[in-house]
């Protein structure tokens, strides 16, 4: 037992420095190991978020593409009879080609200068009615694209709310 007790009395620092070194070693190995474990935690939730952020844009632009089909096949196409038949009756051209048969037909009804009046107001009437045709065929496209598209988000967040997903809805 005295042998004991010398033997701490000697060594009594060095034990207790080499106890706190390899203490204090064991500490930061702790933390560092926790602090591993928490980065490598929140790399995997980043990539989960990541994956989850895809595939809602990837959700998103099929039902964006889903909606552009809906307006080009369905929409759009029902939308331009009305539109032909209301250029046509704005700009119609039948009364000026009336007359002009009706002088091609009997030559003495119209003069020269008659025929050639008539032939440049069916020019612009028939350059007109085209130009209208483009610009209304482009703006109907854009207005029923944008209101498709505003109608077609709103059944996205209505579908996203019933299915409770903050993630659809792009809230987080």
């Amino acid at each position: 037992m005295l042998y004991l007790r010398d033997l701490w009395r000697r060594h009594r620092r060095k034990v207790l420095v080499t106890v706190g070194v390899l203490g204090s070693g064991y500490l930061l190995y702790k933390l560092y190991d926790a602090h591993k474990r928490r980065l490598i935690d929140l790399e995997r939730q980043l990539a989960n978020e990541r994956e989850n952020d895809e595939f809602i844009k990837a959700q998103m632009q099929l039902h964006f593409e889903n909606i552009q089909r809906i307006a080009d096949t369905t929409t759009l196409p029902h939308a331009m009879p009305h539109l032909s038949c209301r250029i046509a009756e704005d700009l119609n051209l039948s009364h000026l080609m009336e007359r002009l048969v009706k002088g091609k037909d009997q030559p003495n009804s119209l003069s020269s200068l008659e025929k050639l009046e008539l032939w440049d107001s069916l020019k612009i009437l028939s350059f007109t009615r085209m130009v209208v045709s483009i610009w209304a065929v482009t703006i109907l496209s854009l207005y029923i694209r944008v209101q498709v598209n505003i109608l077609g988000r709103y059944l996205y967040i209505d579908i996203a709310r019933g299915l409770g997903s903050s993630y659809l809805l792009g809230f987080h």
